[in-house]
């Protein structure tokens, strides 16, 4: 509530400045934007390199510079469109090119679907088409209800009626077209997870909506692009037939690429095998800082003994929990959804040990990684399984996973399906520890998986975390705790084509140290994907059931869920 009226008196404030006024502050943001370097410079940069190919690095950077510039201004012109009267916002709007494009589709009688890349000010667009054609356009919500119900009260003064992105907003467009009345989208962003195809945008495999291709399809109506810019001190409305969705739009942007919103992710899905999109290195003075608390965290760990670290692990959980942090909430709702018998009080327990157990790890992970080889000596059991030749060993974050993967290093020739951080400098850390413990590591891409086939076939070990959750598209949904989890494909693929032995390593807090478990898992290569990978969920979850509070309840392990299901976590 506090943000939404702190949000509604600064829109106020501002929009006592005119049109003029607002677009030189919207250009100065811009400048400030660029100037930071933060996510939105580095996603523009990304973007129009993939996009821009033949552009050369002066001319990339320049181009997304004058993207953030025109970003900014449309911003502030947002302001404008929010804030002032409605009647001042159309007369804005001081030319239309092509409306007899429109008029045509409109004696049709088949109903137009006015498709809105976000090209120049969509926010103004809304205004034309709310008042000439009274359009119906999709809007995903703001994740903050207070801030959504003031979004739409300005949205509303537009004469564009929103509905949601879900079955009842695509049943309430249906009705519109079938009515020949318009609706509207904006298809130059990712679909659901669930929907969509990839289709080439600049050349580049984008997840594309097929929304617009199915209303084409279901009622014969009209598909028209449809962008507004800046013209002069007002807008021009620019209305264009469509053809092929994304060749349309990049035809579109190609005219003037100055004013696209090059700063949202538009190929953050990738088909599955393909490495991951902006993975950005952090700026210097913050990968510094970061370094420096990260080697002072590891060398004061490394003086704490067990002891030490389990009272102190305490405390710091103690605080965890008493101020609900996500990892405390996120470990309950896992808890809850895995194990539904537990009385409330025992979900609540086991998620405050298990808290306990996460910050425990953590504070021995300077102990685990420094110590000296001589000195790593930890208690083992069924080694033997690991002595036959080719082995994949499934490594969950149960226990002490870094202990396992130094045995690991330190006995077997090992490589490791590695995912990396979102963190620089410790990204750069684990690397260091990795190499130090003599594990070669590969990225979850298709050359990647291809790398591990070989280790396997040279008779080594790999390695990889289990229930580490994939994207959509490299992964299957199969029953861990009874529960759907997407599940890496990559497993069953490799398990299939090499057939190395394969087995669970996990090491467990007892008493005062930590024993090492290598548990064999049984599977049929022969299988189907869907069957090894669920025999593997459910002989993991055996495991789990027997060390509970040690297993990382804090990860989101069904941020992903089946199409239709509710989500886990609000």
């Amino acid at each position: 509530m506090l943000k939404a009226r702190l949000l509604d008196y600064l829109l106020a404030c501002a929009a006592r400045l005119p049109l003029p006024a607002l677009r030189r502050s919207g250009a100065v943001l811009g400048w400030v934007l660029w100037a930071c370097r933060g996510r939105m410079a580095q996603v523009s940069i990304e973007n129009i390199r993939l996009c821009y190919p033949e552009f050369d690095t002066a001319q990339q950077r320049a181009l997304a510079r004058t993207s953030l510039i025109e970003t900014g201004k449309t911003i502030g012109e947002t302001v404008f469109a929010w804030k002032a009267p409605v009647d001042t916002c159309q007369s804005a709007i001081i030319k239309v090119d092509n409306e007899h494009i429109v008029e045509r589709a409109m004696q049709r009688g088949k109903g137009i679907i006015f498709v809105m890349p976000h090209l120049g000010n969509w926010e103004m667009l809304n205004h034309y088409l709310g008042a000439e054609y009274g359009l119906t356009h999709m809007s995903l919500p703001h994740s903050n209800p207070h801030l959504n119900q003031l979004i739409n009260r300005y949205r509303d003064r537009t004469g564009t009626r929103f509905v949601g992105v879900d079955n009842a907003g695509v049943r309430a467009q249906l009705q519109v077209l079938r009515a020949g009345g318009s609706i509207g989208t904006m298809p130059d962003q990712e679909p659901d997870v669930h929907t969509g195809s990839f289709s080439k945008f600049f050349g580049v495999s984008a997840l594309t909506t097929n929304l617009v291709k199915r209303f084409v399809e279901k009622t014969d109506c009209e598909a028209i692009l449809t962008h507004c810019t800046r013209f002069g001190a007002g807008f021009r409305v620019v209305f264009a037939p469509m053809g092929a969705l994304n060749e349309s739009i990049e035809d579109a942007v190609r005219t003037d690429p100055g004013i696209y919103l090059w700063s949202y992710k538009r190929f953050r899905s990738r088909p599955e095998g393909e490495a991951e999109r902006y993975r950005f290195t952090q700026s210097r003075p913050r990968r510094v800082a970061e370094s420096i608390c990260l080697h002072l965290f590891c060398n004061a760990s490394r003086l704490l003994d067990r002891g030490s670290a389990g009272l102190l692990a305490s405390v710091v959980a103690g605080i965890m929990n008493r101020g609900r942090v996500d990892y405390v909430r996120v470990a309950e709702k896992n808890i809850a959804a895995c194990l539904p018998d537990l009385p409330s009080a025992a979900r609540s327990d086991l998620a405050q040990q298990a808290t306990t157990e996460l910050v425990r790890i953590c504070l021995e992970t300077g102990r685990t990684w420094q110590s000296s080889d001589d000195g790593f000596c930890p208690s083992v059991q069924g080694v033997e399984h690991l002595s036959g030749g080719a082995t994949m060993v499934l490594t969950p974050p149960l226990g002490n996973r870094e202990m396992v993967m130094r045995h690991l290093g330190c006995h077997f020739n090992t490589m490791e399906y590695y995912h990396p951080n979102s963190s620089t400098a410790l990204d750069a850390m684990i690397r260091r520890q990795r190499t130090r413990m003599g594990i070669a590591l590969v990225e979850h891409t298709r050359p990647g998986q291809q790398a591990l086939v070989q280790q396997l076939n040279r008779g080594d070990v790999i390695t990889l975390c289990p229930d580490q959750q994939p994207k959509l598209r490299g992964g299957e949904f199969v029953p861990f705790f009874g529960v759907p989890a997407l599940t890496s494909l990559a497993m069953a693929s490799i398990l299939s084509e090499s057939r190395p032995a394969l087995v669970f390593g996990v090491a467990i807090h007892d008493g005062s140290s930590y024993q090492l478990h290598f548990h064999p898992c049984r599977y049929d290569p022969c299988a189907a994907p869907g069957h090894i990978l669920a025999g593997i969920n459910s002989q993991l979850a055996d495991i789990i059931q027997r060390h509970q509070s040690q297993y990382r309840w804090a990860d989101k392990r069904f941020n992903i869920r089946p199409r239709g299901m509710a989500k886990i976590y609000h």
